[in-house]
């Protein structure tokens, strides 16, 4: 089950709490269903859920159902549940305020209270929303054709202190959220609290998982960059003694070089341990750069002799 058939299915389990949102969800279902005209409604849809709620709105509203069910079939993959009848159609688009053969929008008489404005928004996503799996993505949009809709969905969310954004897809009006929080307070206004969580622990999670990924990629570049230096050193240290002999360096040089030797793996900290607070790392690591020096002049001093 995708995650956008979770939230629908636990929108599906909210039970009206007056007639007055459960008027203003269904008129969000029926705007946003984007084949709403004067002569008929047709709502198509691949969730059952979101189909039976549908029809127990109507029947709760108005008494009556779809005139016609097209339940998924072989051939036919999504429901399709239609109105064409004209006492019908009168009914419901009286009941929401509005003449579809002017305008299909909102009529601001049936979002007054919070509670309606969110039956609203939720019809709206049921047949209208949809979100990315929030594994690979931050994204809520609800899509409708109709202009004005669009803006007067926007300007409705912001009354319920939700900010969100307006973009354009062909012929569409793409009404969206990408950030996390705002999905999760959107789903939570419209009465989806777990799928709302559900979302907010995967953002944890992944926070979390690409912390570790962070640490571990700075460890392992610590790591090897360490190495790199251990066998930068080493070379340097076996040069010296291939040429001049490490009794050619000074006490203090030929210990850090044997300190170097004895320990190829160890970093500058852990050396520096070995010695006991003898020298610090600072100290370990200005003498090794010495050795490094050292090896730099003997190369010099080789491709001088053989020129």
């Amino acid at each position: 089950m995708t995650f956008t058939a979770k939230i629908k299915e636990e929108l599906c389990s909210i039970t009206a709490r007056s007639p007055d949102t459960a008027l203003a969800e269904c008129c969000g279902i029926i705007l946003f269903a984007n084949a709403t005209r004067s002569d008929s409604i047709k709502i198509t849809t691949e969730n059952k859920n979101v189909a039976h709620r549908i029809s127990w709105l109507l029947k709760s509203l108005f008494g009556f159902d779809f005139d016609k069910k097209i339940v998924p079939a072989s051939s036919v993959k999504k429901f399709n549940l239609i109105i064409e009848n004209e006492q019908k159609l009168s009914e419901i688009f009286d009941a929401f305020g509005i003449d579809p053969k002017v305008s299909i929008r909102l009529n601001a008489a049936l979002v007054e209270s919070d509670e309606t404005r969110a039956a609203f928004c939720r019809g709206a996503f049921l047949t209208g929303g949809s979100v990315i799996d929030p594994e690979s993505a931050y994204h809520l949009e609800l899509v409708t054709s109709h202009n004005t809709l669009s803006r007067e969905l926007i300007s409705l969310l912001l009354d319920l202190n939700l900010s969100a954004k307006l973009a354009f897809r062909k012929s569409n009006n793409i009404i969206y959220f990408k950030e996390s929080g705002n999905i999760e307070d959107f789903l939570t206004r419209i009465g989806a609290p777990l799928s709302a969580l559900e979302l907010m622990q995967t953002k944890l999670i992944k926070d979390v998982r690409n912390q570790v990924n962070r640490q571990v990629n700075c460890e392992m570049a610590n790591l090897s960059k360490t190495a790199d230096a251990a066998k930068a050193q080493m070379n340097a240290i076996k040069l010296i003694s291939e040429h001049d002999g490490l009794e050619s360096l000074t006490s203090q040089l030929k210990d850090a070089a044997e300190l170097r030797l004895q320990n190829p793996e160890m970093s500058l900290s852990e050396l520096a341990r070995l010695t006991d607070g003898k020298i610090s790392k600072s100290g370990l690591n200005h003498r090794l750069n010495k050795l490094l020096k050292i090896a730099e002049d003997i190369l010099k001093r080789k491709e001088t002799e053989d020129k």
